[in-house]
């Protein structure tokens, strides 16, 4: 669902093969400064964090080094079984779904990843823990608490605070979750139908503000 991202004056575009980038500084000008072939028809989303850049494809997790922003390189990379790969990441540790899904990208297991990318380990993320879970597909985080969207199946609350052993605390029902974003205490969860906001200033109860119909 998140094909694109703006860090500061740079907007970061992936096609289902590339990843370009564009300088932004004037919205009316915008130029292409550079286009990098990294997929092979599987390129499927794009997460920003500090000076990373995280793009999740169907067979892999790749890791772009963002500190000259006019033109990311690629730093690491983490492969694992072909499914459909939502990711986000903190500070040290990056966080995968895989969803098996036979028509669009193949796959056997349904799974969220937790992959340790501080130091080094940037260069080869390494696996910590993982979580079987129904249909995962897009996700957010917010400190120690993960929120997975499952479908309808529901959207899962995960603490995180032992990157090893991922928990499941609750799953709330009642919607067709498909993505999420937290926004402070905000939780924006897209649904199908439109949108559903969650109160998450206690952030493993959130609590239903209102629903904005499409």
């Amino acid at each position: 669902m998140a094909r694109m991202t703006i860090s500061g004056n740079y907007l970061y575009i992936v096609s289902s093969t590339s990843l370009y980038t564009y300088d932004i500084t004037n919205p009316q000008t915008t130029v292409l400064l550079s286009e990098q072939p990294i997929g092979w028809g599987d390129i499927e989303t794009i997460f920003p964090y500090r000076d990373k850049l995280f793009i999740g494809s169907q067979a892999g997790m790749y890791v772009f080094d963002n500190s000259d922003p006019k033109k990311p390189k690629l730093q690491g990379r983490a492969q694992h079984l072909r499914a459909c790969d939502p990711v986000v990441a903190d500070d040290d540790f990056a966080y995968v779904t895989l969803r098996n899904n036979n028509i669009t990208c193949g796959g056997t297991i349904n799974q969220l990843q937790v992959y340790d990318i501080s130091g080094t380990n940037v260069l080869t993320p390494k696996v910590t823990g993982t979580l079987d879970m129904p249909e995962p597909y897009g996700l957010g985080s917010k400190g120690n608490t993960l929120y997975v969207c499952m479908g309808n199946k529901g959207l899962n609350i995960v603490n995180i605070a032992n990157k090893a052993k991922p928990v499941s605390l609750k799953i709330l029902t009642g919607e067709n979750f498909i993505d999420v974003i937290p926004y402070n205490d905000l939780l924006i969860t897209y649904v199908q139908g439109g949108i559903v906001l969650y109160d998450i200033s206690s952030p493993t109860d959130p609590k239903k503000l209102s629903t904005i119909q499409n």
